[in-house]
């Protein structure tokens, strides 16, 4: 299970909880009063939401789950980190670490970190892209956490008759979790 807390905004809607202590979030922000927009603000309409914890398998089985904080760079963000898994072979952190995009789609403007930007920015302005360079949080904060099936090994007993408390799995866990912002891959 992959989980994601987000008040949205840094403090949410401002609004404490009375004798509670946590702040509501503010995640209406997301409607927009441009009558053209999917997400203008109506009756029954719901905003663009960007909570979307992630679960990938391969072959029908699990293999792991994921997350991005970072409102709408969090598909982009879960899109390109699999990318550079799947199609680039790298592995969990050296995907989280490869530099990413995000598209603004208010603004219709490209952010690009700097190294990718150093190697596109320019010929995207020339062919008439916005496109600007940022590093760090704008390109969220990705964690997840992987099995891998070990054949080799021997499989767990899971008959609740055995002492010993370090029975081994059949394969073993891998995590990576980003350096644009503060998050961790924890499992037990």
């Amino acid at each position: 299970m992959a989980w994601v807390n987000s008040n949205y905004a840094s403090f949410g809607s401002g609004i404490t909880v009375p004798g509670y202590g946590f702040v509501l979030h503010n995640r209406g922000a997301l409607f927009t009063l441009d009558p053209t927009s999917p997400n203008m603000i109506a009756p029954h309409k719901r905003p663009f939401n960007t909570l979307s914890a992630g679960f990938a398998a391969f072959n029908g089985q699990p293999l792991m789950v994921f997350e991005l904080m970072g409102g709408s760079q969090q598909a982009q963000g879960h899109m390109q980190v699999l990318v550079n898994m799947f199609d680039l072979g790298a592995n969990l952190q050296a995907a989280t670490d490869m530099a990413r995009f995000s598209h603004d789609q208010p603004s219709n403007t490209v952010t690009l970190e700097s190294q990718l930007f150093n190697l596109v920015g320019a010929a995207l302005i020339a062919k008439g892209h916005h496109a600007s360079s940022a590093n760090g949080s704008p390109m969220g904060g990705y964690q997840a956490i992987m099995f891998t099936p070990d054949p080799t090994a021997p499989a767990p007993d899971n008959t609740g008759r055995s002492h010993d408390h370090h029975q081994p799995i059949n394969g073993f866990y891998r995590a990576g979790t980003d350096h644009r912002k503060d998050g961790a891959a924890i499992g037990w």
